[in-house]
């Protein structure tokens, strides 16, 4: 069980580590696809503000794989429920759009699977 924890934190500081290297080195590449509009420099400095949080998560999360402690998973569980949670109010204030729809699933599939993980590291202690 513990292994399978490991693979499952391995997945999410690859795409916590992924999600902040591209928004930081690349926030061009989410401006456009996001229906955001970084109209300035000023746009893109808060994007890369982004990215520094996330990648704290991702490291965060990979010393908690590497020491199987699930005290140090719990960061990136929590940053997976709130952004689905803001996600679900803004889809309830801003209305359906399917690209915020994907988002919903896509983000309550990494806090389960985040749970699991917790669960796994857990269980043996």
């Amino acid at each position: 069980m513990i292994k399978f924890a490991q693979i499952l934190s391995g997945l999410f500081v690859l795409i916590l580590g992924s999600a902040a290297l591209v928004t930081m080195l690349f926030p061009e590449l989410i401006n456009q696809p996001s229906g955001f509009n970084a109209a300035s420099d000023y746009g893109f400095t808060n994007l890369r503000t982004l990215g520094a949080p996330t990648l704290s998560l991702a490291v965060i999360t990979a010393i908690g794989a590497y020491k199987k402690d699930w005290l140090l998973l719990l960061p990136a569980s929590m940053y997976f429920f709130f952004n689905f949670f803001a996600r679900t109010l803004s889809t309830f204030i801003e209305g359906y759009n399917p690209e915020m729809f994907f988002g919903l699933v896509m983000t309550l599939t990494l806090f389960i699977l985040s749970q699991v993980a917790l669960h796994g590291f857990r269980k043996p202690a």
